[in-house]
């Protein structure tokens, strides 16, 4: 992403043309642009978009002469390939909950496990209404227990947040370990770990209770609306008996004169009864009535002290929503008998730890075993742990402005043999794979926007696609797609193109240089095309589309790339690790492992942050590292530890020239990522 905040004096500086060199950030305001928008650009894009299709039957055949058709089949594909297919769908409010339900729920209670995760994850996004964690927990649920490795990636997901279910990691990597296929005992499940304070842990319980008040207060608002229109209705039932009643009155009454003279005792007892029991009715009716009364009175107070106890809860909510919490980017950790636990090489002396604070309301000091340990300006941290026993344990303290403390306790173990034989400070283990392992064919899509038609151009987008889809084809064997200043159809029908030959073998990294954009409301990111207005989201493409893409690419394992900014995205415990202290055997095994199953990762230049166009010699400061990282790539290399030098790479770099950028890297949320992991290799 790269932003300009409104009337910045660098936005001022970019436009009069007084600087040479300038850190773009996002345009909030149009500029007069002096890029002419292509004809294909006014083409429907919309008719690209992944969309919830429900199919016709199938006629199928019984025998020689009986035919029957099938049930319909629900399917997520694009609009145009729906309509195609003689699909059905909804063209406006597809992110409707009744209408999603509607495709997916009859499948999903006849136990298919793709659809129980798709119903889950409605029930999770929520669609318009309030989340549903419960729900979705069952959902998932269900289909992980018929080993349907998504399912058990997001089911993971909620018990690491405690969201629908009591907050247990252990049980989440349980569940990561068991969608990763590690069924091999020597293989430990290792992964990032982030760790909340325990005010953090009461404010996820109390953000459950208040989402639980908030359904409890909806179902209580539909009682009593519903309640409401009874009473309505039992008023106009009650008019219309004491209007029948006084009918019969004064019909028994003409009765009874005329009885005088004309005897007809018959008429008058049958009269009488009509009229005891309109009046039963009227006496009915008003009990109901006097019951609904009282319901209605009982509901709304009901209601008034819900609305006051989430009110209350939600100002509690607001006011320590920015509880500090530790992640650990690296080393990998396991869980060995319920303790998290570096695993290290015989002979280890030193382990290098680096990790990242998140302390919204402040850092007020971080200690490592007591000691007072720096961070720097972006609350990361290299620390180098003395290792002098078999197990060493270390204590991490943060402390924030406020007082609110987050502590996290681990070991590291290293192997009993050798232990004084080396002074070597332990860093990231390579892999140690045999090169030219079959991990499929390679494929990039590189995007590169530097010339647009109504925000400021950017400086380095251009070399910054060239050098990378050079350095993707030759070193690494990429079959590479590269679009420059491209349109929205063009992003969106390149996609499309790959959705369509791309094959469950395949791997495909996306790279994105350009504009992007934040929305405050809704947190949803957006690209930004070539074509995209300020304040008009109509050619923007939303991270959500992205990653309803993804969700449907056949590829096995696809990386996103982005010099911007990528909203939506699952906690790095749901992708496995490799661990330092394992054997050449081991590695194969793992890598194998991963390959085979689906990855949906991204890794981007500086999380929402506006990042550096320029600083990196005619490169940004992200793609420059990117580069710099991919070159001295050898063999087979992970995407996580990629990110983790290039990590580097940016923070040293951002520090010298004074801006905050730290790239982040994590699985992409809702695209089918089910803890595989990407891997470059050399050829």
């Amino acid at each position: 992403m790269k932003p300009f905040p409104k009337n910045s004096p660098a936005l001022r500086a970019f436009l009069t043309g007084s600087v040479a060199f300038c850190i773009t950030l996002l345009a909030a305001c149009a500029t007069n642009g002096n890029v002419d928008i292509p004809k294909e650009a006014s083409r429907n894009a919309d008719d690209l978009l992944i969309i919830d299709c429900l199919l016709p039957g199938q006629v199928r055949k019984l025998g020689s002469y009986s035919t029957y058709l099938t049930a319909r089949r629900p399917i997520k594909t694009s609009a145009s390939d729906c309509e195609i297919r003689g699909g059905e769908y909804v063209a406006f409010d597809r992110a409707d909950y009744a209408t999603a339900l509607k495709i997916w729920l009859p499948v999903a209670q006849s136990g298919d496990a793709e659809a129980q995760t798709y119903v889950g994850e409605i029930f999770e996004k929520g669609l318009g209404l309030q989340p549903d964690y419960k729900l979705a927990v069952e959902w998932y649920g269900k289909a992980a227990e018929q080993n349907f490795s998504r399912a058990q990636i997001n089911l993971g997901n909620l018990y690491e947040k405690g969201l629908g279910v009591t907050q247990d990691k252990a049980i989440a990597l349980n569940w990561y370990r068991r969608a990763s296929g590690m069924k091999n005992d020597d293989l430990l499940y290792a992964s990032t770990v982030e760790v909340n304070s325990v005010a953090q842990k009461e404010l996820d319980a109390l953000k459950n209770e208040v989402r639980a008040k908030n359904q409890q207060l909806e179902s209580m608002q539909s009682r009593l609306v519903r309640t409401q229109l009874q009473l309505k209705n039992g008023k106009q039932a009650l008019v219309k008996a004491e209007k029948s009643q006084k009918e019969k009155e004064l019909e028994l009454f003409a009765q009874e004169s005329k009885a005088i003279h004309e005897q007809s005792r018959e008429t008058i007892k049958a009269l009488r009864l009509a009229l005891s029991k309109a009046k039963a009715d009227v006496a009915l009716q008003k009990a109901e009535l006097a019951t609904l009364s009282y319901d209605a009175e009982s509901m709304s107070g009901e209601i008034e002290t819900t609305h006051e106890e989430v009110t209350q809860s939600e100002m509690l909510v607001a006011s320590n929503a920015d509880a500090p919490s530790i992640e650990i980017i690296d080393p990998p950790m396991a869980l060995m008998r319920g303790i998290p636990t570096i695993r290290l090489r015989s002979g280890t002396k030193e382990k290098e730890i680096v990790g990242k604070i998140k302390a919204p309301a402040g850092l007020k000091n971080f200690k490592v075993n007591g000691r007072v340990t720096q961070v720097d300006d972006y609350s990361l941290f290299w620390v180098n742990v003395p290792v002098n026993t078999i197990r060493t344990t270390v204590k991490l303290e943060a402390t924030d402005k406020k007082g609110r403390n987050v502590s996290f306790d681990f070991s590291l173990v290293t192997a009993k043999k050798q232990l004084a034989q080396s002074t070597q400070t332990s860093q990231t283990a390579p892999l140690r794979a045999k090169k030219n392992m079959d991990l499929g064919e390679y494929h990039a899509l590189i995007i590169g926007n530097n010339r647009y038609a109504y925000y400021p151009d950017l400086e380095t987008p251009k070399n910054d696609v060239t050098e990378a889809e050079q350095l993707l084809r030759t070193k690494f064997g990429f079959k590479t797609t590269t679009l420059l200043n491209a349109t929205r159809y063009d992003i969106l029908s390149a996609l499309n193109t790959l959705r369509s030959e791309l094959n469950d073998q395949d791997n495909l990294l996306i790279y994105y240089a350009g504009h992007g954009e934040l929305d405050d409301a809704n947190s949803r990111g957006y690209w930004l095309p070539v074509d995209a207005e300020p304040g008009d989201t109509t050619n923007w493409i939303s991270n959500v589309s992205i990653s309803d893409i993804l969700n449907t690419m056949p590829a096995k394992h696809v990386l996103v790339v982005a010099d911007s900014c990528y909203a939506g995205t699952l906690s790095m415990a749901s992708v496995p690790r490799i661990n330092e202290t394992m054997t050449e055997d081991a590695h194969d095994e793992w890598i194998k492992i991963m390959s085979r199953a689906r990855a949906r990762t991204v890794l981007t230049s500086g999380g929402i942050a506006p990042v550096l166009d320029g600083g990196g010699s005619g490169h940004s400061v992200f793609s420059q590292a990117f580069l710099e990282v991919l070159n001295k790539s050898e063999g087979i290399t992970e995407g996580h530890s990629v990110y983790r030098d290039v990590l580097g790479k940016v923070r040293r770099r951002a520090l010298e020239l004074n801006h905050e950028q730290v790239p982040e890297y994590a699985p992409v949320r809702y695209a089918g990522h089910e803890a595989g992991e990407f891997f470059f290799q050399s050829i």
